[in-house]
């Protein structure tokens, strides 16, 4: 699997086509990875909409190396860095609590400064 790249326009949809395209990779990553990026590449994508600016686009990079592909969500904006909440905050208090689902299910995961770049890897 080459570098793919998917950019995304900012709405509510935006999700849902970043799983698809998680999905068309099942034969490079395998059934049950498959279904731990679509969950996860869904989890950020959706941040980077909720809490982006109105505007920009977002990109999701696909990268592999060897036996580890690494999935950025890459948003232009400036926005405050994506935090994980503390595991006993009640979930009404708002978000990052998704990046407690990242940190379970992914490899290693990150947050590059700047403009926002999330990222997570997964080993095949």
């Amino acid at each position: 699997m080459a570098e793919t790249v998917l950019t995304l326009d900012r709405t509510t949809d935006a999700p849902r086509r970043a799983r698809a395209l998680v999905r068309q990779l099942e034969a490079a990553l395998g059934p049950e990875r498959t279904e731990d990026a679509t969950l996860l590449i869904s989890e950020l994508v959706t941040n980077a909409v909720k809490y982006g600016p109105e505007e920009g686009e977002i990109r999701v990079i696909i990268a592999r190396e060897g036996l580890t592909v690494r999935f950025t969500v890459h948003d232009p904006g400036a926005g405050p860095l994506p935090e994980m909440r503390p595991s006993d905050s009640p979930p009404h208090e708002g978000g990052g609590h998704g990046l407690r689902l990242v940190d379970k299910v992914a490899d290693r995961w990150g947050v590059k400064r700047g403009n926002p770049r999330m990222w997570f890897e997964l080993d095949l």
